[in-house]
C-alpha cells in the first residue's frame, strides 16, 4: 500500500514540474536570434521572387504548421506546410484557428533527413529556420511559388489531422503517447 502512494506521489510531482518548465524543444544556441516580431501574413504577402530585396529575408524565425506535402530532393526534404498558430495551452504546440480564413501555405527544405512516419500529411510541426524569398515547387502535380524557409531545426508530431490536445487528454485508457521527435542539422 504504502509503494502505490509512493508511486503516486512521484507521478504527480513529476507531471506538476513538467507542467511548469518552458517549452524547450530545441538546443538553445537554435533559438538565439529568432525574431520576437515576425509576422507570417505580412511576410508571405511580401516575399519577392527572389531573396534579393525582401526586408524580411534571411530573419531567423519559429513556425508551427501541418504538412501538406513532403518530398526529397538532393539537398533535403521540401515540405510544403500551411502555417498554424503555436499555442501554449492546453497543451503546446500547432493548433488550428477556426476563425482566420486566406492562404496560410509556405514551404522550407530541411537539409537532412526525417522518419517516413514524420513525413505523413497532416503531422503537426514547429520549425527554427532563416527565410529566403519565394521558391517554386510543386504542389499536387501543380507549379506553385511559395514563400520559403531554410530550416534548422524541426520538431514534429505525428498526428495525422488530429489536433495534439487530444491525444494528451486521451493518454491512458487504452490509447498511447503521441510520437513525437526534435530533428537538428549540425551547427557550423
Amino acid at each position: 500500500m504504502r509503494l502505490a502512494h509512493l508511486i503516486t506521489l512521484t507521478t504527480t510531482v513529476c507531471a506538476v514540474l513538467s507542467g511548469c518548465t518552458a517549452n524547450t524543444l530545441f538546443p538553445p544556441n537554435v533559438m538565439e536570434k529568432v525574431s520576437p516580431t515576425f509576422h507570417f501574413e505580412a511576410w508571405r504577402d511580401a516575399s519577392p521572387t527572389n531573396s534579393a530585396g525582401s526586408s524580411d529575408s534571411g530573419l531567423k524565425v519559429e513556425l508551427g504548421g501541418r504538412i501538406v506535402q513532403a518530398t526529397r530532393n538532393g539537398k533535403g526534404i521540401v515540405i510544403v506546410a500551411e502555417q498554424l498558430p503555436i499555442v501554449k495551452h492546453p497543451v503546446y504546440g500547432p493548433t488550428e484557428d477556426v476563425n482566420r480564413t486566406g492562404d496560410y501555405e509556405f514551404a522550407f527544405l530541411y537539409p537532412g533527413e526525417l522518419e517516413s512516419l514524420d513525413l505523413r500529411n497532416g503531422n503537426r510541426f514547429v520549425m527554427v529556420g532563416t527565410t529566403t524569398g519565394r521558391r517554386a515547387v510543386v504542389v499536387n502535380g501543380m507549379p506553385k511559388t511559395e514563400p520559403f524557409i531554410v530550416a534548422d531545426c524541426i520538431h514534429v508530431w505525428q498526428t495525422g489531422r488530429t489536433e495534439i490536445a487530444e491525444f494528451k487528454e486521451n493518454v491512458g485508457g487504452g490509447y498511447s503517447p503521441l510520437p513525437e521527435k526534435t530533428y537538428c542539422i549540425a551547427q557550423q
